[in-house]
């Protein structure tokens, strides 16, 4: 007779009665790795953990290790979408870094100039007052318009500066000046023709009445008082008797006009002889009314 053993056993391994810590703590990892998956790279130190401690949380519940599998799988599927979403993310950058382009180098900036106080150069000669300048440290003299002729200022000399003496400006900038320019020429001389001669227009001398023509006398003879059966026939009417015209008063030319006589300014203008000068002929005082010398002006 043999004797029966009885069966041994096995005992189970210890559960963790705490639950499925690894995949928990991977859930939790994955949902903040979504937010971070952004961050290129960066991300990646949240969403990869998550998943590794998602996929040991179910290595554990396959073992026995676990009670169950916990929220392994929805930790695994959050840490592996982060890691995919900051893999992308990264890749973008790292492209857009290789196409970006270079930085440009800005130039450094120019020292400010330094400010210098311009010398008075007005009343001075062109070449004169660019040297001054100069010898102030003013490279840039310009010449501006002419400011025309000026009494008593010769010509050349500057009479304007831009910017004005005492005023303060760079080496480099500007300075303007204007200087006069030369008098015009004086106007030519003009002669006058002198006088032309007038020939002395000749005196009138007054005419002679011309005789009055008297009438003839009647022919005819007084007839009887007889009446004769005829027709009457009116006497021819006399000629008006001419009048004869009046005699013009003579009167002597004067001494200081020749031998032509002119009784007014009328009689010369009339004669062509107008105007009359103290010496020509028919010059007279009395048609000289301002004394000048020249008559029938």
């Amino acid at each position: 007779m043999t004797a029966t053993r009885p069966w041994a056993t096995v005992p189970e391994p210890p559960r963790d009665r705490r639950g499925n810590v690894p995949a928990t703590v991977g859930f939790w990892l994955g949902i903040a790795g979504l937010a971070v998956g952004f961050l290129p790279l960066v991300g990646l130190l949240v969403t990869v953990p998550a998943a590794a401690l998602s996929h040991a949380g179910r290595a554990r519940f396959r073992t026995g290790r676990a009670p169950t599998a916990g929220r392994s799988t929805a930790g695994a599927v959050l840490g592996w979408t982060g890691t995919a979403i900051c893999l992308l993310m990264s890749v973008l950058v790292i492209v857009g870094a290789a196409n970006m382009p270079p930085p440009s180098v800005q130039p450094a900036a120019a020292p400010a100039p330094t400010l210098s106080s311009v010398p008075n150069v007005v009343g001075m000669s062109g070449q004169q007052a660019r040297d001054v300048l100069r010898a102030a440290g003013f490279t840039n003299v310009m010449a501006g318009p002419s400011t025309g002729s000026v009494a008593g200022v010769a010509a050349g000399t500057v009479t304007t500066q831009l910017p004005g003496a005492a005023a303060l400006a760079s080496p480099t900038d500007p300075i303007v000046l204007g200087e006069a320019a030369a008098p015009p020429p004086p106007p030519a001389p003009v002669t006058l023709p002198p006088p032309a001669a007038v020939p002395p227009a000749p005196v009138a001398v007054p005419r002679e009445p011309a005789p009055v023509a008297e009438p003839a006398p009647s022919t005819v003879e007084p007839t009887a008082d007889v009446d004769l059966d005829r027709p009457y026939v009116p006497p021819a009417p006399r000629p008006p008797a001419q009048q004869a015209p009046a005699p013009q008063p003579l009167v002597s030319a004067p001494s200081d006009g020749g031998s032509a006589y002119y009784p007014n300014c009328g009689a010369a203008r009339d004669a062509g002889a107008a105007p009359l000068h103290r010496g020509d002929p028919g010059y007279s005082s009395k048609l000289d009314r301002d004394g000048d010398g020249v008559a029938c002006e």
